[in-house]
């Protein structure tokens, strides 16, 4: 039985239920085959169970999924994401892509302002944006596989931390766990928004873990020769 603040990793299949469609994967070989382009990476997911990453609907199936079990279910729309919202669909001006640097095209899943969502047309100085959830409107298929679940506190961290700082390198950031806080050493000239993922990562901590202080240091090393 997978309990609340466990991490689960999965491996999982989506399919659209009326069209048969492969939606998304973690599976290289299944998203070759379907021809996907959704992540540049296909490997397994990690989430906190019962902490609202993952729809409920979903948590509600595998809750009793053993390490290593296979369940294929259905989540009506109302189970999942629900019809698309019109007032989703805005236009956003030109300028805002360029302040992001982001070429816009039809197609392309960006961040804007925080919120994500695909391009749906282009034309003149203006952007049209769909920020729906991806699989707004459908029912869904999923097929989940259960590969681990780690329950005890000092496992999680390594986890929680490539989830939180995912965009630095494993060998920046070294990790000390003591009785009840976490010391996290950070290397100088890390990007000024480190601040967002650094209060994100204390959110998993605590979330998840019996941990009650999180606290971030930053380590000059002596230069040898």
């Amino acid at each position: 039985m997978i309990k609340t603040k466990d991490i689960i990793e999965i491996d999982l299949i989506l399919k659209d239920v009326n069209t048969n469609e492969i939606l998304d994967t973690t599976k290289k070989e299944i998203a070759k085959e379907n021809n996907l382009n959704l992540k540049n990476e296909y490997k397994p997911l990690n989430y906190v169970f019962g902490t609202g990453e993952l729809l409920k609907g979903i948590e509600d199936n595998i809750s009793d999924l053993e390490v290593s079990k296979t369940k294929t279910f259905v989540l009506k729309k109302e189970q999942a994401f629900k019809d698309k919202d019109p007032k989703k669909i805005e236009l956003v001006s030109l300028n805002e892509f360029k302040k992001e640097n982001v070429r816009p095209e039809v197609g392309l899943f960006v961040n804007i302002g925080n919120r994500s969502g695909k391009i749906i047309s282009v034309s003149g100085g203006r952007v049209k944006v769909d920020f729906n959830p991806i699989y707004a409107g459908r029912d869904l298929e999923y097929t989940v596989t259960i590969n681990k679940v780690i329950s005890k506190d000092s496992d999680k961290l390594p986890l929680l931390l490539e989830k939180a700082f995912y965009f630095m390198p494993k060998e920046q950031i070294n990790l000390i766990s003591k009785e009840d806080e976490i010391e996290v050493e950070m290397p100088l000239g890390v990007p000024q928004e480190i601040d967002y993922f650094k209060q994100f990562f204390a959110k998993l901590v605590f979330d998840s873990t019996n941990y009650e202080n999180v606290k971030f240091v930053q380590k000059l090393t002596k230069k040898k020769g």
